[in-house]
């Protein structure tokens, strides 16, 4: 079962170090037009990109605030997933051979696929893809890489946690 942990551990490092990279190419450089999401929220949040007369216009939002504080809590949520996926693979890893404390070590896998979990599934395929109608956009549509963070993030926390079920399971046998 090590291996398995070690394994687990190192999927969330892989979840971890995609979080991190996705929140500091937002931080660093924030107004390049193709390397940076500020540009996405905007366009997403205010229409443009919809067809004219689609009736869903009295959704979107040009303050350029609300626009702002949308982008900065898409970062603080990726940022938090990245610290705790990072602090959970870390603790794994170094917790491996001691299954009880590998396991209790896992809530930040947890903590952190939530984070992730409300960015790129409530955040951008609930919010961004149906509420400001994502899915019709022609040049802001980002449902493909929101599904694969989405899918990503939830089979880095099914591994763990199967992993940790699976522990559970040997240690009960006689």
């Amino acid at each position: 079962m090590r291996v398995a942990r070690l394994v687990a551990s190192l999927v969330v490092l892989m979840a971890a170090a995609h979080y991190l990279i996705v929140a500091l190419g937002s931080i660093t450089n924030p107004t390049n037009p193709t390397g940076s999401n500020w540009p996405f929220v905007q366009g997403v949040l205010s229409g443009d990109g919809t067809p004219p007369g689609n009736g869903f216009e009295w959704r979107f939002i040009d303050a350029q605030w609300f626009q702002a504080l949308a982008y900065i809590g898409i970062i603080a949520g990726e940022t938090l997933a990245a610290i705790g996926l990072i602090a959970d693979a870390v603790l794994g890893l170094r917790r491996s051979g001691d299954p009880a404390a590998w396991e209790r070590s896992q809530r930040w896998t947890l903590g952190g696929s939530v984070f992730g979990l409300l960015v790129f599934f409530l955040g951008f395929i609930v919010v961004g893809g149906n509420w400001f109608v994502m899915y019709g956009n022609s040049k802001w549509n980002g449902l493909e890489p929101a599904f694969q963070n989405t899918v990503t993030t939830l089979l880095a926390m099914l591994l763990v946690v199967g992993v940790a079920l699976r522990g559970r399971v040997a240690d009960r046998r006689p």
